[in-house]
């Protein structure tokens, strides 16, 4: 494994993700009682672990009830009419957001004459991130 690389972790501590989210554990708590799609491991001392998954389920709660304002119930309901669909539209976003990473590292390594091709083509894949934003949010 290269040096420079980043480790990506695994499994996130409670107070990580409230830190990442700007939530207080005990609400996370609570929505792991309220929404069954929420599952973290716990060990032998009880501590729960959250996955990237469970937090990107967190993260779709967050939206829907603090956000757009829904009712707890009403979130359940979406959460479960927009299983599948939003998973596809999740791997789009994740797609469209590895090729903008990829194209910032082409642009840095671009010679003058290329930069302006790159950042065009850093400018459509802006608008297609922006499309798929306004669809998740839509």
């Amino acid at each position: 494994m290269p040096l420079n690389q980043p480790i990506q972790k695994r499994y996130f501590s409670i107070s990580e993700v409230a830190k990442l989210l700007d939530v207080k554990p005990s609400l996370l708590r609570f929505w792991e009682k309220e929404f069954k799609q929420i599952q973290p491991k716990t060990n032998a001392r009880g501590k729960r672990a959250y996955k990237q998954e469970d937090i990107d389920i967190i993260r779709r709660i967050y939206d829907l009830v603090k956000v757009q304002g829904l009712t707890l119930e009403g979130a359940r309901k979406a959460l479960t009419s927009r299983k599948g669909e939003a998973s596809e539209r999740g791997k789009a976003a994740v797609l469209a957001a590895q090729a903008a990473q990829q194209s910032q590292a082409q642009t840095a390594q671009a010679k003058p004459p290329e930069r302006a091709e790159a950042i065009a083509k850093l400018k459509r894949i802006r608008q297609r991130l922006l499309e798929a934003r306004a669809a998740l949010q839509g």
